[in-house]
């Protein structure tokens, strides 16, 4: 009994010994294998192909094919359409471009005892500018007037104004 239990553990130990493709070692190397290439059929290449109608159609003629057909036969004079008069196009005028976007905000305003009034202005790369009635800002825009709620901005080139409202955080 003893040997026949000890030849069934031999066997099983040879067997599994024998097959390798259940250690993990051997599931990585299957896991990093490409996939097999599937198999091209080259004899189709040289087979006859069948006739098409693709490419074949006037890309710029509308209509279905069976519509074309019917087109090149000559139409009676019964069936020929009268002439549609084309209405006319009248050009709109575009109205001039508009002022470039404004790149300031208007903090608002400082006053000293004298009355003279400063407008603080920031850009949209966080410079604060300060100026009073009159005085040019970021080389562009001169101020025009300093209100309590918005500041009203000249630009320099093309003359347009602009009033800034009083924004907050």
């Amino acid at each position: 009994m003893l040997s026949l239990v000890a030849l069934t553990a031999l066997a099983l130990v040879f067997l599994r010994l024998r097959d390798h493709s259940g250690t993990p070692a051997a599931r990585a190397r299957a896991a990093a294998l490409p996939p097999p290439v599937p198999r091209i059929d080259l004899a189709r290449l040289a087979a006859e192909r069948p006739e098409t109608t693709a490419g074949h159609r006037d890309l710029f003629r509308f209509g279905s094919a069976a519509a074309d057909a019917d087109a090149e036969r000559a139409p009676t004079p019964a069936e020929t359409p009268e002439p549609v008069a084309t209405p006319t196009i009248e050009a709109v005028a575009t109205p001039p471009p508009g002022p470039p976007p404004l790149n300031l905000k208007y903090l608002g305003s400082v006053e000293n005892r004298a009355g003279v009034k400063v407008a603080v202005l920031m850009t949209d790369r966080k410079e604060v500018l300060t100026g009073q009635t009159g005085e040019t800002v970021a080389n562009r825009y001169r101020i025009a007037r300093i209100g309590l709620e918005s500041v009203d901005l000249e630009d320099v080139g093309s003359g347009q104004s602009r009033r800034i409202p009083l924004r907050g955080n």
